[in-house]
């Protein structure tokens, strides 16, 4: 079994999105799976160009020669695959949503209509892997994931069955937190990324994550105005240090 997970984060390796796959594709290994984390900010991934040569001139076939092509085949080739990144502009960043747009070689052109009276293109591949999303806020409380949670509804309704997991983690930067830091956060974080391991390892051996896993995952860990007082603090260092 292979899960992968993109990660949509221009930070890559130093992002908060990072410490959240981590723990959660170590659990998946322990369970047996070959993973890895693809950082599609060290990838080169350009813009959809909607000349449509995909579906007309070579069917499922990008005209763009650069890395998608295998990150398709990467995609293909999992189990499972994760989008992880973190929000931006309410909604996810650029490099994740590009990556998104190069997927049009996945479908066929022609139109089709819901029962719900939506419209869609039908899949190209006759596989496709089991979907889970990870998505974090730097922004404590959940408004910010909003549009997010749209995103992925929509995505549920072309195949509800085929999404195993969804996490929203706000407070995002506290992730980061030093060693040194307060015991009781640290406690928090502890057992949030025991939950990834957990999530991860359910993930291989059932197909699915448990609700009590679920809860887990998005356990408080801090009040909104410790969040907001920490976070202030440092960008006022941030920027005295900066005069």
């Amino acid at each position: 079994m292979r899960v992968t997970v993109f990660n949509g984060s221009p930070r890559g390796r130093k992002s908060n999105s990072h410490l959240i796959v981590e723990p959660l594709l170590e659990g998946a290994k322990q369970a047996g799976a070959e993973t890895e984390e693809v950082f599609l900010v060290e990838k080169d991934i350009k813009h959809c160009l909607g000349c449509f040569a995909c579906w007309g001139k070579t069917p499922g076939i990008c005209a763009i020669k650069d890395d998608m092509s295998g990150l398709l085949d990467l995609l293909l080739e999992s189990d499972y695959a994760g989008m992880a990144a973190p929000v931006y502009g309410m909604y996810m960043p650029g490099l994740l949503k590009n990556f998104y747009d190069r997927f049009l070689p996945l479908a066929t052109p022609h139109i089709h209509r819901n029962d719900d009276g939506s419209f869609y293109h039908k899949g190209r591949v006759k596989r496709f892997p089991g979907q889970f999303f990870i998505f974090n806020s730097g922004f404590p409380g959940g408004h910010n994931f909003e549009l997010l949670k749209a995103f992925v509804e929509i995505v549920k309704r072309g195949g509800a069955e085929n999404v195993v997991l969804e996490i929203y983690r706000n407070c995002g930067e506290a992730l980061g937190i030093p060693e040194e830091g307060p015991p009781g956060m640290l406690q928090k974080i502890a057992g949030f990324r025991e939950a990834l391991k957990q999530a991860g390892s359910e993930i291989v051996a059932n197909g699915r994550v448990s609700p009590e896993t679920v809860e887990q995952l998005h356990v408080q860990l801090m009040t909104d105005e410790e969040y907001m007082a920490g976070a202030n603090k440092h960008w006022d260092q941030v920027m005295a240090e900066s005069e």
